[in-house]
């Protein structure tokens, strides 16, 4: 009885064969995978007009570039760091540089930069260092990483 069950499932299976589509051709040009992104850490920097917390075009166009480089990584902690001295006092650049970390935070989670976490730095301003040409700037770094399939 078990050889008849045996001949039986192996004549099924042999109609099963006979009956099915027949395989695909080998392909015809070489496989090319498809580039993978270089995932790094990143440090840009976005620039402001003289007195303003607005982003210009060039500014957005900074973190247009940053999401296409960034695209398809991991995104971990986001640090950003701040300076306005072309602010009039110490009062004035501490105020202009919150409201430019605010508008880059904005920014960055509408280009999908914002990672984890966001760590903001707004440094002691230096009276002496007041009026120094384009440090009117919130510096961005991103640490980034490939994902990995394990």
């Amino acid at each position: 009885m078990i050889k008849t069950f045996s001949v039986s499932a192996l004549m099924i299976a042999a109609a099963g064969l006979a009956s099915a589509a027949p395989l695909p051709a080998p392909p015809t040009q070489t496989y090319v995978p498809v580039a993978q992104t270089e995932c790094a850490s990143d440090t840009i920097i976005v620039y402001f007009p003289t007195g303003t917390s607005a982003l210009t075009p060039a500014s957005r166009a900074v973190l247009e570039a940053a999401q296409a480089r960034l695209d398809g990584c991991i995104l971990g902690q986001v640090s950003l760091n701040a300076t306005a001295d072309d602010a009039k006092n110490a009062g004035q650049a501490d105020h202009l540089s919150a409201a430019r970390i605010e508008t880059v935070s904005t920014a960055l989670a509408t280009y999908d930069l914002d990672g984890m976490r966001i760590v903001a730095e707004v440094p002691e301003t230096d009276v002496h260092t007041l009026w120094t040409p384009m440090d009117r700037k919130v510096e961005v770094t991103i640490a980034a990483w490939a994902p990995e399939i394990s």
